[in-house]
């Protein structure tokens, strides 16, 4: 038995003065969002490369920055109104709709393996072999990238694609 849960959420109506300046304020939060990950990142680099520490910091801390990175460029290059048409394009042909489905499904995937690959690199690397705090710091800092590649897909997202009159209906399984 299947059951579907339907919330409408309808959306504040923001005044027409403000929409430009609130999009083009998510704008520069998404960018800071990235910098700041990438920043942390960085000081993570450095640190790990001035400390004697008994961890290095290798190739496998770069991967899931990059594929984060990759997601966000491959999300964000989506328009929402591709993703509205309901033909999927079964039958023989494939239509834009079910292309531009494919390519978010990628995207979002790339960003969840970035998630994930933080998370399981600060515990493979960092936390079983229970490091001092400053090499904690280090792994800890690939964790800060990756979520806030992440937050900052999703601002840049909902920005840039988001209707400020119109109603969203999430659909759960």
């Amino acid at each position: 038995m299947t059951r579907f849960f339907i919330w409408n959420c309808q959306l504040p109506r923001i005044p027409s003065a403000w929409r430009e300046r609130l999009r083009d304020f998510g704008t520069y939060a998404s960018g800071a969002l990235f910098t700041i990950g990438w920043w942390f990142f960085i000081d993570g680099l450095i640190l790990s490369r001035a400390e004697s520490s008994s961890v290095t910091f290798g190739f496998e801390d770069w991967i899931p920055g990059i594929l984060c990175t990759l997601g966000m460029i491959v999300t964000n290059s989506i328009d929402l109104s591709l993703l509205r048409d309901d033909s999927f394009g079964y039958g023989g042909g494939s239509s834009l709709a079910g292309k531009a489905k494919l390519t978010l499904f990628i995207g979002i995937a790339l960003l969840a393996g970035g998630v994930a690959g933080s998370l399981t690199i600060l515990v493979i690397k960092y936390i079983v072999p229970q490091v001092d705090s400053a090499t904690m710091y280090v792994g800890a800092t690939g964790v800060l990238q990756a979520f806030g590649v992440l937050l900052a897909s999703v601002v840049l997202w909902f920005v840039h694609n988001s209707e400020y009159d119109s109603q969203y209906n999430f659909v759960l399984n």
